[in-house]
């Protein structure tokens, strides 16, 4: 089955999720949007809702398929949003291989319950399995932001991210280092290092966020809960 088809079957599912009446936050990504066409199926069939985008993409692709957008001024009921990897037990995630991280950890946290979305292959018993094929998505400041690279590596190599040959700008007008081969056994202390350096606007560990992951794959539909130790 391809990819395409599993994230349309979580989009799907999380779409059900949604009651009449709710503020959802609208992740970013294509298991986001996948998602987004599935909830505008539902609004085009009576469900009222108001949601708050992530990126300019989501926001598009939310107006097109008749989804009111507001601004992130409140708490919202529910937030869904897709992962670049999703930790089995703990549903710690890594995020922002698309770019929106900053945006989308704001929504995030302002919402009463945090859904993932994605496919089988983005599930890892730990996020270690993970590196270094997934870096950690950095977003920093464009002003000396090769200073800002400089002291990221210490904690990896990041390598600045690209898009047909220049750099690749965020929605909010910053750089993406893109942090490979760091140490994510302590992802907790990793996070509080890379929040505390000067430059750096967020970064893509979504630690004890999520409540639920709903998972596509060959065999079906997984909800994946967190494993309290």
């Amino acid at each position: 089955m391809v990819s395409d088809e599993l994230k349309r079957q979580a989009g799907e599912r999380a779409a059900m999720l949604v009651e009449d009446g709710m503020t959802i936050g609208l992740g970013s990504g294509s298991t986001a949007l996948a998602f987004v066409r599935a909830l505008g199926q539902r609004v085009a069939e009576g469900l009222r809702v108001r949601a708050v985008s992530s990126s300019e993409r989501t926001s598009a692709a939310a107006a097109a398929v008749g989804i009111e957008l507001i601004d992130l001024v409140g708490r919202l009921d529910l937030a869904v949003d897709g992962a670049d990897v999703i930790e089995r037990g703990s549903l710690h995630a890594i995020k922002g291989l698309g770019g929106a991280l900053t945006r989308e950890k704001l929504v995030a946290l302002a919402t009463d319950r945090f859904i993932l979305i994605g496919d089988s292959s983005k599930v890892t018993e730990h996020l270690r399995e993970s590196q270094p094929r997934i870096p950690i998505p950095v977003e920093v400041v464009p002003f000396g932001w090769k200073l800002t690279r400089e002291r990221l590596g210490q904690l990896g190599d990041p390598v600045l991210r690209e898009h047909d040959g220049t750099p690749f700008v965020t929605d909010n007008g910053n750089l993406v280092l893109d942090l490979y081969g760091t140490d994510v056994d302590q992802p907790e202390q990793l996070a509080a290092t890379l929040k505390e350096m000067t430059g750096v606007v967020e970064h893509g560990l979504f630690l004890n966020m999520a409540a639920l992951a709903i998972v596509a794959g060959q065999g079906g539909i997984e909800e994946l809960t967190v494993e309290r130790g």
